[in-house]
């Protein structure tokens, strides 16, 4: 007997990745917020978030929730107030977070730590926020769903050579 999918659960983790990855390549130290329809799960948008982790010498939640806030503003529609329950729209995103590391296929504390970023940081929108999948050069896991694969992975960066 096969359980009830969670509203927080892909499909099809491999697909939603692959076309995350046709609209933001996923590169290594980048971290991209993509929105996805409840119902379908098609991709409508995608956005890269700037890691809190790269200006200051420590990760703080606060400041990672505030810009995952913002990019979940751009994405998706905001919360008009008109829905099933009161003071919220009813829920038509999922918003899907992808870190892209160097290193092995698990998920570690880069990952975990997105979760207690987005505590608040959908509240504004029609959204719901699903799983952190970390991509690697070996391939990708999600942190709650288990599920992984070898594509998509990290794209290698290239460099342009310079002229002799």
């Amino acid at each position: 007997m096969t359980r009830p999918r969670q509203r927080w659960e892909l499909e099809d983790p491999e697909l939603v990745l692959r076309s995350i990855d046709d609209v933001c390549p996923l590169v290594s130290g980048s971290v991209v917020m993509a929105a996805l329809t409840l119902d379908s799960q098609e991709l409508t948008a995608a956005a890269y978030v700037p890691d809190p982790a790269e200006s200051q010498p420590f990760w703080d939640p606060h400041d990672a929730s505030s810009r995952l806030s913002e990019v979940a503003l751009q994405l998706v529609p905001e919360s008009t107030g008109a829905g099933a329950r009161p003071g919220r729209s009813p829920v038509t995103h999922l918003l899907v977070t992808v870190v892209c590391r160097e290193g092995r296929v698990i998920d570690t504390i880069a990952e975990h730590r997105w979760f207690g970023a987005w505590r608040y940081s959908d509240h504004l929108t029609s959204a719901v926020d699903g799983d952190v999948y970390v991509v690697t050069p070996h391939g990708w896991t999600g942190v709650m769903d288990h599920r992984a694969g070898h594509q998509p992975r990290l794209r290698p960066r290239l460099t342009v050579a310079p002229d002799p």
